[in-house]
């Protein structure tokens, strides 16, 4: 083995992924940020990118410019060349703008209205997919938890709590919103931290973690349930129902289904795409540990005694 090739480490950059996708919601706390970033900030962009500038310098010298208290203005560097200038207050923020250009360093910075859209582009999600999970314990039953489940470029849109099948309620059933349902596992197996100690017993202190981070692991299943396809655009022949009237010509007239909507079979207990019923074990119910302490072959001892 060469030299280089033991330097590699874990989290060297030559065994990492080059790129993760990953969907949010947009959440009441996305909102709200959102609407204060609109009242108190500002974008800044250098004219010219090659004059090296960082945050402080940034608002040192906003500062002066704008005569406003320094705990009014703080900075952040968004990428480079662009700064991200948030205010304490909407009416400075509203001057500002007003205002026009500000000089930072050698050159000059053009103020601009903050806005979600800066930086991105446009993209679309084409299908909202029902999940029915099974196996998450009761005190995991958080958003943030099952979402670790799924793929990164899949979001949750909400929880339905409308169970009909007994399947249905012995699950943790979510709509979700996904670039492809393909991607979504059929099974995986969730890990949850055990609870770590606290010094002396008292809460309130610093905690004290054991060498490595002891957890749990409960195994899931992954069922989908239900699938609605916005992909296809509705006037493609690949979707359309046609009915043939009496010249043979196809009616046009009759409706189609848009989006189209597909329901998928699923068994409790069985991997999506498995065929058949197995019978659940009794020590696989109760868990892993032997829960009857009785010896093997039943509380006689053996196969039991001849009359």
């Amino acid at each position: 083995m060469t030299r280089v090739a033991m330097e590699i480490i874990s989290g060297d950059p030559g065994l990492r992924p080059e790129r993760v996708v990953a969907c949010a919601a947009r959440t009441s706390a996305i909102r709200e940020t959102e609407h204060e970033a609109l009242l108190q900030g500002l974008l800044a962009v250098q004219m010219d990118a090659r004059v090296p500038l960082d945050s402080e310098m940034v608002r040192r010298d906003a500062l002066q410019q704008l005569r406003i208290p320094e705990h009014s203005l703080t900075v952040s560097k968004l990428r480079e060349a662009t700064f991200l200038l948030w205010f304490d207050r909407s009416e400075l923020r509203n001057a500002t703008l007003r205002r026009g250009p500000l000089m930072a360093g050698r050159t000059r910075l053009h103020i601009m209205p903050w806005s979600r859209q800066f930086g991105a582009s446009d993209s679309k999600l084409m299908y909202r997919v029902r999940v029915c999970i099974e196996g998450v314990p009761a005190h995991a039953t958080q958003e943030k938890i099952v979402a670790k489940l799924l793929p990164p470029f899949v979001f949750i849109e909400k929880f339905d709590y409308e169970l009909v099948t007994e399947n249905e309620k012995a699950c943790m059933c979510l709509w979700v919103w996904a670039v492809d349902p393909d991607a979504i596992a059929k099974e995986g197996l969730l890990k949850l931290e055990e609870p770590v100690e606290f010094r002396g017993g008292n809460m309130e202190l610093p905690v004290v973690r054991a060498e490595v981070a002891q957890m749990l692991d409960y195994p899931v299943l992954i069922h989908l349930d239900r699938i609605v396809d916005y992909c296809t655009p509705p006037h493609s022949p690949s979707w359309r129902s046609f009915e043939s009237a009496t010249s043979g010509i196809p009616d046009d007239s009759v409706d189609v289904e848009w989006p189209v909507n597909h329901k998928l079979y699923w068994q409790l207990g069985i991997k999506d795409g498995q065929l058949g019923t197995r019978r659940i074990l009794v020590h696989e119910r109760l868990g892993e540990r032997r829960r009857d302490r009785s010896p093997p072959g039943g509380g006689g001892g053996g196969r039991g005694s001849q009359m």
